[in-house]
């Protein structure tokens, strides 16, 4: 009998350059330039991420201290004299929220026969910090010999140097409430100096 000579199998030049051939070969880089931009991106966006951040906390500016000013009165309304003094401190809890205690319309002659003393809250309505900030508050409290005030006005510091040393100009508005005849409104402009950081 003759013998059947098994042939190999034949393998399809058209298959063996799939495998191999340029079009195959372009499509693997151009995934792996697609994963490659992929993680590029992300990177990139995460760094952005965190420099946006970091310059967010540098920007935000210190919460300021507070400032303790001295200066004189200029009741506009009341029993005379006209010239008086004040004197008044703000502590900030917060970056515009404060606690603010003040002695005002204080006489200078006789000393101390007239005043007031108050105990309220500050608020920071507007800043251009380090030059200018305007400071409005709230206060309540008692005006000797003995009857109750309540009211309120505005402080504007300027600083006209780096010192923590600023100019103070204001404005003050009260109601003393001193029985039928004597309730009366306290209006009264100052002028002084503070320390204030």
């Amino acid at each position: 009998m003759a013998r059947t000579r098994a042939r190999p199998a034949r393998v399809r030049p058209s298959a063996a350059r799939g495998f191999f051939s340029p079009f195959a070969r372009s499509r693997a880089s151009a995934g792996e330039r697609g994963s490659k931009g992929a993680r590029v991106a992300a990177l990139i966006a995460l760094a952005t991420v965190t420099v946006a951040s970091s310059t967010a906390a540098r920007a935000e500016p210190p919460r300021p201290l507070g400032a303790l000013g001295l200066g004189g009165d200029l009741a506009l309304s009341g029993p005379s004299p006209r010239q008086r003094a004040a004197v008044d401190l703000t502590v900030y809890v917060r970056q515009r929220l404060g606690v603010y205690a003040a002695a005002r319309q204080v006489t200078l002659s006789p000393l101390a026969d007239a005043g007031q003393l108050t105990l309220g809250v500050a608020y920071r309505a507007a800043a251009a910090r380090p030059r200018l900030e305007l400071v409005l508050h709230g206060d309540a409290g008692v005006a000797w010999p003995l009857a109750p005030v309540a009211g309120g006005g505005v402080t504007t510091y300027l600083w006209p140097t780096r010192l923590p040393l600023a100019l103070t100009t204001g404005a003050s508005v009260y109601l003393i409430v001193d029985g039928v005849d004597a309730t009366r409104l306290a209006v009264s402009l100052g002028l002084g100096l503070a320390v204030a950081r």
